[in-house]
């Protein structure tokens, strides 16, 4: 039955069919014909159009069947056109590519087509005598919405107002639209009184009407004006990638929503939103963040959920998203003293404007207008993020009820790639979702035979880790499968992760201890009998952990060594100084009690408590520091023993540099007692140390606390349940 599903005339002699080499879009219809006159003789044209879809089963021999589509494609181009292609996967992929080359119309790609005009040396003009020096002066006028200069010129010559005046076509209309300055309105406003209706509809070069101009950049005025006078217009699309202004008002909705939501509600034809077009809508939603018009779009038009071209769909786009799930917690400090910053510059400039008309008044308002503890940006901020959060969530279980009435194989095809695709970006929240709503597609696996948490594990994506160990009745058949290389769980961690590496700036050491923590994490869930277990290559996991991190191990050794030489050398410095001050202290001893006459004072004895501090976490430090320097630098030394080591030593060095400064301006105070002024100035800048120590080197100790916490709470989900 597959043999008849996938033919495979491999002795076919294609040169008899093709004799057209493609080299360009001069002559890609006659290639096209010929060679779907080819594949339409074989039964073979489903591979180009879709229908013969990557299955579940039989996948070896469609795959046979797809070389064999992409060979004879391959075969039919020139060298300098298959450099284009060469790299795609499937022969579907190849053929996508090549109409996308040679057919700038082509809509056939669901993934998003370039809008950006080419560059264009030199324009051909429909008149080609016109000279565009002479519209030079309404250029210029549309261009500063000087509307006086453009109402004499156009006096002179009643039809420059749906002339080209620029080599790329652009009327008067078009250059003032995207000009967008304050004189915009007004100037508009009136030349589009002078224009008929056929008029506002003229198109540049890049087949574009001043509707797309308006929406391009934003400009909602113009918008409005255009739409008042002519309807028709947001129905009018682009002759070269047929997108309507609707399109493009999305690509820059991030800017202004009211802009889109005005489009939404002037573009009543159904065209914009189906097909093809509707997916390039839906997808360009997403990509600017509006899940709320996303979700509406969907909802009204369900088909679009399933709409799949070239193994993407609007799941897997939305699986790319991590951050719209994340929740509302990623406001940090530097964003939270902005907002405040900009909430108080504003309160300020409001006072300032008030105090010309009345002063009294202003104060009021002042006092009246204060910001309060969670200011506005603040709340505003947190409340996009929330809304964002909720949009996405609504998004996602939208478009997999949209799915439901699909069959099984329709279902697994295209949500199985998002599903992967969410644990690649940990997105856990999208994860659970389609798990929810489609359990049978935890079980999917990719063209390598990875499932949902091989791919988790090999892309260090901890909370789609933690989510799927939870899934008790899904878990083991996970835990135990083997991808086509016949590599375990355990193998897969054996890949350096690009994610760890990224976000691991402190050195090598650390990455290392957070391979290792991951390696932990997978064999406590994984069966004891498959930790020796041998891959393709003859290998255990443990092996070729071993192997892939004898670099990463050696940069661990050489980075750990540095820090805790630097860092001795200071303790051993500071330990020095303190035993010298507790010998050495302030003033003299009384000849009647042997007793340091200012043993009674109060900067006497915290001078001694801070010596005896420094004196003590100086030498715990260096002991350490020490320790880390003698070490056997064993591979599981950079789990617990190396981390844990040196957050010891440098909050105990840091706690040493807090107390000897404390020493040294309690110490000062008999030295300037008398001079309080300079007592204060020399204390102030004792203090800056401590500041520089905290500056460069507290992040590292921030960072070190943040491993010991995660290596407690991590994985909590996680029971050993073969032990």
């Amino acid at each position: 039955m597959a043999e008849k599903s996938y033919p495979y005339p491999s002795t076919l002699n294609i040169a008899n069919f093709v004799t057209i080499k493609l080299s360009n879009s001069s002559n890609y219809s006659l290639w096209k014909a010929q060679m779907i006159c080819l594949l339409e003789s074989q039964e073979l044209v489903g591979f180009l159009d879709g229908t013969f879809i990557q299955p579940l089963l039989d996948y070896l021999k469609w795959k046979r069947s797809d070389r064999l589509v992409k060979g004879w494609i391959f075969g039919t181009l020139t060298e300098q056109m298959l450099q284009n292609v060469v790299e795609k996967v499937s022969a579907r992929d190849v053929w996508l590519e090549l109409e996308e080359i040679c057919c700038h119309n082509s809509l056939d790609d669901f993934e998003e087509g370039s809008t950006e005009h080419p560059i264009y040396g030199e324009t051909e003009s429909t008149e080609s005598n016109e000279d565009y020096k002479y519209y030079l002066p309404l250029y210029k006028a549309s261009l500063c919405g000087d509307w006086e200069k453009a109402k004499t010129f156009l006096k002179k010559d009643n039809e420059a107002s749906r002339a080209y005046i620029t080599s790329l076509l652009q009327t008067a209309l078009h250059i003032a639209i995207g000009s967008k300055n304050d004189n915009t309105k007004f100037f508009i406003e009136n030349l589009v009184a002078t224009m008929t209706d056929d008029a506002l509809a003229i198109k540049d070069s890049f087949g574009e009407t001043p509707l797309h101009y308006a929406a391009r950049f934003g400009n909602l005025d113009a918008a409005k004006i255009l739409v008042t006078r002519n309807s028709n217009l947001p129905h009018v699309a682009n002759d070269i990638n047929g997108l309507y202004p609707i399109h493009l008002a999305i690509e820059y909705g991030y800017k202004s929503v009211d802009l889109v939501h005005y489009f939404f509600s002037v573009t009543k034809n159904p065209a914009p939103y189906t097909g093809r077009i509707g997916a390039r809508l839906l997808y360009r939603l997403i990509c600017s963040d509006l899940y709320d018009f996303a979700t509406q779009l969907v909802r009204k038009f369900p088909d679009l959920a399933k709409y799949s071209s070239n193994g993407s769909s609007p799941l897997a786009l939305l699986a790319t998203k991590t951050s719209a799930f994340v929740g509302t917690n990623s406001l940090n400090t530097r964003m939270r003293l902005s907002c405040i910053v900009t909430s108080a510059a504003s309160w300020i400039s409001q006072a300032k404007t008030s105090v010309v008309n009345d002063i009294e008044n202003a104060v009021n308002e002042a006092l009246l207008d204060k910001p309060k503890p969670n200011t506005p940006e603040l709340v505003y901020i947190r409340d996009k993020e929330r809304k964002q959060h909720q949009n996405a969530i609504k998004l996602a279980e939208c478009l997999c009820e949209k799915l439901q009435c699909l069959s099984d194989k329709e279902i697994n095809f295209i949500v199985g790639g998002p599903l992967l695709q969410g644990a690649r970006f940990d997105n856990y929240k999208l994860v659970e979702i389609i798990v929810k709503k489609f359990p049978s597609s935890v079980y999917y696996c990719d063209k390598h035979g990875k499932n949902i948490l091989h791919v988790a594990v090999e892309n260090r994506c901890e909370n789609v880790f933690n989510l799927v160990c939870q899934m008790n009745q899904h878990r083991h058949h996970l835990v135990t499968s083997i991808d086509s290389s016949r590599n375990t769980m355990l193998h897969l961690v054996e890949k350096l992760s690009d994610k760890i590496e990224r976000n691991c700036t402190f050195g090598a050491a650390l990455q290392m201890q957070e391979e290792l923590r991951w390696f932990e994490a997978v064999k406590q869930i994984l069966p004891p009998s498959y930790y020796k277990r041998l891959n393709d290559k003859g290998k255990t996991a443990h092996q070729v952990f071993t192997e892939r991190r004898t670099h990463l191990k050696i940069q661990g050794e050489k980075w750990m060594k540095t820090i805790a030489n630097s860092c001795a050398i200071i303790a051993a410095l500071i330990l020095t100084i303190a035993f010298a001050a507790a010998i050495t202290f302030p003033g003299v001893k009384n000849c009647e009690t042997g007793l340091p006459i200012f043993s009674n004072n109060g900067f006497f004895i915290a001078f001694a408590f801070s010596n005896t501090v420094s004196l003590s976490t100086s030498c715990i430090s260096l002991f350490a520091f020490v320790s880390i320097l003698t070490s056997r630098y064993a591979e599981e030394d950079f789990l617990r023993v190396f981390p844990t080591r040196l957050l010891w030593g440098l909050v105990t060095l840091y706690a040493s540099v807090e107390a000897i400064m404390l020493s040294f301006g309690c110490a000062l105070y008999f030295v300037l007692k008398d001079n309080e002024m300079v007592f204060y100035a020399a204390f102030i800048v004792a203090v800056l140390p401590i500041l520089a120590f905290q500056h460069w080197r507290g992040p590292l100790i921030n960072h070190l606390f943040f491993l010991v916490k995660k290596k407690r709470q991590c994985f909590e989900g996680i029971k050993d349940v073969y032990m």
